[in-house]
């Protein structure tokens, strides 16, 4: 077991606030959600489409280790197995809890219909946790990494095959117009990446301040380049959207685009959306080096896709699915999160951050180089 360090107490007591929260959830079913028969989709969903979307990014950063040949990216394969398995565990649990009991999604992947895109979801995600399982075995019994590469080969294309389709469950939904579209399986494919990214840096600096050392600079400095463009891209995409949705003459496309631009969902938006978790890191992470920037970066980006996911998931469903001038009853569903949901989603993150912990202290993670605090990161960042 870890030793008890002072930084823990944060995240176990986002855990004691979890379970209060699952606690409460399972004694008080949906009424301890925000959520109504108009709005059935809430915070839960968007925090387990975050932290499954940001374990598949960190799986698909750290596999490029195995292929690229960088160095930098090579000292990434241990820690992103393991931190990957404890985000998508964190994941599992948000939805389980979400589904009333978690028993429910073993019910799901043995109970096959081919037609459905929520059961091909807990079939891949489920393949996935096997295959990092797997991943974990081979890092800490096969120095020679023959068997580990050859289940990394099989997992790379699950991780994408299991993204996309989760991309593709709101992509499919004809009646939500906001959701509807081909481009989403690739907007969550391009996100996963920046969230695992940012998931990646956060940790690994974290990791080596806590050891009272410096992050090896060219692992942040690789890092922050994949953040930055994936960032740009993303930034790119989410102006394509914005036009496109306002300019629609779909009703129910323009009038969700603008609930998010300049409805309820604006000041969420342009500030934690936009201007926090892209154009801040954007800003920063230009210039190149500096461990600390990338770390900061990845926080602000981290931030900003949790509420990137929180706010897709709702303009989708605030307004009304039938649109008819005249005889609209409802210009815009409400919905905010309750205490549940909140303790539910900061339980995740500290469950997800304790059981990395828990990791690194049990195995050999292979964390890639640090260098004592103070010393020149200059030659390293340039790797």
């Amino acid at each position: 077991m870890p030793k008890f360090e002072r930084w823990m107490a944060l995240p176990g007591l986002l855990v004691l606030a979890g379970l209060a929260g699952a606690g409460y959830k399972l004694v008080y079913g949906e009424h301890a959600l925000g959520t109504t028969a108009a709005v059935p989709w809430g915070s839960l969903i968007a925090g387990y489409v975050f932290f499954a979307a940001a374990a598949t990014g960190v799986g698909l950063v750290g596999a490029a280790g195995h292929y690229s040949g960088r160095p930098a990216l090579a000292a990434l394969e241990r820690p992103s197995l393991f931190l990957a398995l404890s985000l998508l565990l964190a994941g599992f649990g948000l939805i389980g809890i979400e589904l009333g009991n978690p028993l429910h999604m073993i019910y799901i992947v043995f109970s096959p219909n081919l037609h459905s895109g929520i059961w091909w979801m807990g079939l891949l995600y489920s393949i996935y946790m096997a295959l990092l399982v797997v991943e974990c075995y081979f890092s800490q019994t096969d120095p020679a990494n023959k068997n580990l590469k050859f289940v990394s080969a099989l997992a790379v294309v699950n991780k994408v095959a299991a993204v996309c389709n989760l991309g593709a469950i709101f992509a499919l939904v004809a009646t939500r117009p906001f959701w509807h579209g081909f481009y989403f399986p690739l907007y969550i494919l391009l996100t996963a990446i920046l969230s695992g990214a940012a998931a990646l840096a956060a940790v690994m600096w974290l990791s080596a301040r806590r050891r009272g050392r410096e992050a090896d600079g060219g692992v942040m400095a690789a890092l922050g380049r994949i953040m930055l463009a994936a960032a740009a891209v993303t930034l790119l995409a989410n102006a394509g959207k914005v036009f496109h949705g306002l300019a629609s003459g779909d009703p129910a496309l323009r009038e969700a685009t603008a609930a998010l631009v300049n409805g309820p969902l604006a000041l969420r938006f342009w500030v934690l959306e936009i201007g926090l978790g892209l154009l801040v890191p954007l800003a920063l992470l230009v210039k190149p080096g500096g461990g600390e920037r990338v770390f900061r970066a990845a926080v602000m980006v981290l931030i900003g896709v949790f509420f990137m996911r929180l706010d897709f998931v709702m303009a989708g469903q605030m307004v009304p699915q039938v649109v008819v001038a005249g005889v609209q009853h409802t210009l815009m569903h409400a919905y905010a999160p309750t205490w549940t949901e909140w303790a539910l989603i900061g339980g995740a993150a500290g469950a997800a951050t304790l059981l990395f912990a828990f990791s690194e202290a049990r195995f050999d993670l292979g964390a890639g180089k640090t260098v004592a605090r103070g010393q020149s990161l200059r030659a390293d960042a340039s790797a």
